[in-house]
């Protein structure tokens, strides 16, 4: 995505955000950004800090970003860059994430702490309990966890890769439990699109994201009768993805046009597809980034409730102001980050 100037921001963001973030853009606050952009590039020039930024992240934080993406995605991203400093615009375990990846070779900041409703589900000592009636069990845990549940973890997934990961896991161990955290509706979808899985040896955390959860068949049905033509890009953490699954998988669903992706699935496909609409089940920060990205076509987020408050506790001043007293620095245990980093290795070798 090639980066605004930014004296072009207020037409921009009103224009590709306004109905996303009503009343957010008026001339005085984004005069305001800006200024504090300028500062910003300023500092990061400075201090050799390379700003990556979510997908789900406020227009301004994604324009000031060298890299836009998803969590993964971000940390393989610096990890590729000689940058002896990141700034990382996301939750928590992303940056947590980030700094497994980079170990001792750079510094992480984040702007703030905010937290994650679907971390927050996990219970380490119910995974260790499970642990200990399974010991032969295999733990599989969704990229988006802390770094204290990548470490007692077999192996990590994205929704990129979860059914490949657990297709992978059930074939190297046979007839052994799998526990699938913390995302249920992932669990779900990724046992739906897997080849080599037993449903029946398969544990499904019941952790969930709150802004995924709230969309269910009631906001898809009202987005359609919105937009009829529209494809829709689903997310397989929200709520109905594995029951809209099933029934496209019968045949029997309205939403003939439904494609469960991970947010960089959806730009994928997006960029490919012959369509000229699409609805977005995701958090509406993505939806910027597509119209961005693709200004000739239209893209309407699913509901105007799809928004991650924890996403959203990111600034820019709060950058600008970490970047000013490295404020909030991104640490691990050593022996945490080891079995981490292994766990997603372990990941990264499933072809």
């Amino acid at each position: 995505m090639q980066k605004l100037r930014p004296t072009d921001w207020y037409d921009a963001f009103n224009r590709a955000a306004g109905d996303l973030y009503p009343g957010r853009y008026t001339r005085e606050y984004t005069a305001q950004l800006v200024d504090t952009a300028r500062r910003i590039e300023e500092l990061a020039e400075r201090k050799r800090s390379l700003i990556v930024a979510h997908n789900y992240q406020f227009p301004e934080l994604q324009e000031v970003a060298e890299e836009v993406g998803d969590s993964l995605g971000l940390s393989q991203y610096v990890a590729r860059r000689p940058s002896p400093r990141v700034d990382f615009c996301g939750v928590w375990f992303m940056g947590e994430t980030a700094k497994t990846i980079l170990g001792d070779r750079a510094r992480v900041f984040m702007p703030d702490r905010p937290g994650c409703s679907l971390v927050d589900s996990i219970d380490h000592a119910r995974v260790l309990r499970w642990k200990q009636t399974c010991p032969d069990g295999i733990v599989i845990s969704y990229v988006n966890t802390d770094a204290a549940t990548k470490a007692i973890s077999d192996y990590i997934c994205t929704s990129r890769n979860a059914a490949q990961v657990m297709d992978h896991a059930a074939v190297q161990n046979p007839g052994k439990r799998i526990l699938f955290l913390p995302d249920k509706f992932l669990g779900s979808v990724s046992i739906s699109q897997s080849n080599a899985v037993d449903p029946s040896l398969v544990d499904l955390y019941d952790g969930f994201c709150h802004v995924h959860a709230k969309i269910g068949e009631t906001a898809l049905e009202d987005a359609f009768d919105r937009h009829p033509d529209a494809e829709l890009l689903i997310h397989p953490e929200c709520g109905c993805a594995s029951h809209c699954m099933a029934r496209v998988m019968q045949g029997s669903s309205p939403y003939q046009k439904a494609f469960f992706l991970s947010t960089e699935g959806m730009i994928h496909h997006a960029a490919k597809s012959g369509a000229k609409e699409f609805i977005v089940g995701t958090e509406m920060g993505m939806v910027y980034r597509l119209r961005r990205e693709m200004p000739e076509k239209r893209f309407y987020p699913v509901s105007p409730e799809a928004v991650c408050e924890f996403m959203k506790m990111n600034t820019l001043e709060k950058l600008l102001d970490s970047l000013e007293r490295d404020r909030i620095e991104v640490t691990l245990e050593p022996e945490i980050a080891r079995k981490a980093q292994h766990a997603i290795d372990r990941m990264l070798s499933i072809q």
